[in-house]
């Protein structure tokens, strides 16, 4: 059966799992020191999922207050329930990520945008498709009214974080994803908490790139041989799964880039992998449309740009072109 909610992984380490691992459905975790201290990895953009979260967790840290969270990447939906934490939380990030979460649209901004979305997304064409997506991004997600509290602690590629006589390993991977993703690895239990390192089950997203350190960063993750693996999106996972997206990103770039080679548009592109023999083994995770939002990245490189993260207008065509494929039945 398929674990989902609070779930014990070890000693003293849990995970809140919400395995369907759609857009905004983050996994978040827990380590706790008994009598000592607590550390939380990831909060939810939904201020009634992460004030459920804070609840559930409260029975497991009475004794052992939360004195340090972990963000581990600059996207809303694995900070933007920071509020949620006690006040006296230390969080830590990376820079990388504490700069993409400055740089990035605010909660309220967000939900402004998609509000509009809802209304805008009945019309034909593709500034209704790119409306009809963001609201489907967010889902039925109330976001927080005002940008959350920000991490207050950095660091640039590794760092270790005591908690009482537990040692976690952060370590950043980025970028790839996003700038600045980084691991939470709790050695004493064999558990690693990926963020958006892994999505399983679920269509990755290269919102930053280059691919390149992604596929290196899954090499990273296989050479410790955890017991478990806590991915950002999707169940609980072990190595067999992360080869399963190993492979994934090396067909997308091999015949993302036969695509490109031929001039073949963004969205075409997809249409043409959609139809493959080779993307069966990958047609059932879910939100399979994201494949276009992964190819605007790539194709941006291969036009000879450097890896960064989306501009708004990028963004928008890529939902444009997602919410066509869907409204075409493609997916």
């Amino acid at each position: 059966m398929e674990q989902s909610g609070l779930t014990q992984l070890g000693d003293g380490v849990w995970a809140f799992l919400r395995p369907s691992g759609g857009w905004g459905e983050a996994n978040t975790g827990l380590v706790v020191a008994p009598g000592a201290a607590s550390l939380v990895v990831d909060t939810m953009w939904d201020v009634a999922w992460a004030k459920r979260v804070a609840d559930v967790q409260w029975p497991l840290v009475v004794d052992a207050p939360i004195t340090e969270a972990v963000n581990t990447h600059s996207d809303g939906d694995h900070w933007w329930g920071n509020d949620a934490l006690p006040t006296a939380t230390r969080i830590t990030t990376s820079a990388a990520a504490l700069e993409g979460m400055h740089e990035d649209l605010p909660p309220a901004a967000l939900t402004v945008i998609a509000t509009a979305g809802e209304m805008i997304g009945r019309i034909p064409g593709p500034i209704g498709a790119a409306g009809s997506y963001m609201a489907r991004v967010r889902g039925d997600a109330r976001f927080p009214r005002r940008t959350p509290r920000f991490p207050d602690h950095t660091f640039d590629e590794t760092h270790r974080l005591t908690i009482g006589d537990r040692a976690v390993d952060l370590e950043r991977l980025g970028p790839c994803h996003t700038a600045g993703d980084l691991v939470a690895r709790v050695p004493d239990a064999g558990v690693v908490f990926t963020g958006d390192m892994l999505f399983i089950g679920t269509t990755p997203i290269l919102w930053h790139g280059p691919l390149e350190n992604w596929i290196a960063a899954l090499d990273r993750l296989l050479a410790w041989e955890a017991d478990v693996y806590v991915p950002g999106h999707g169940p609980l996972c072990g190595t067999t799964e992360i080869l399963e997206l190993r492979e994934y990103w090396v067909w997308l770039r091999d015949a993302g880039r036969a695509q490109y080679d031929c001039g073949t548009g963004i969205r075409q592109a997809a249409r043409e992998l959609a139809r493959s023999k080779e993307f069966d083994r990958w047609n059932n995770w879910s939100s399979p449309e994201r494949i276009v939002l992964s190819l605007s990245t790539l194709f941006h490189q291969w036009h000879g740009n450097p890896p960064g993260p989306p501009t708004v207008l990028r963004r928008a065509r890529a939902f444009a072109d997602a919410g066509t494929l869907l409204r075409d039945g493609v997916f």
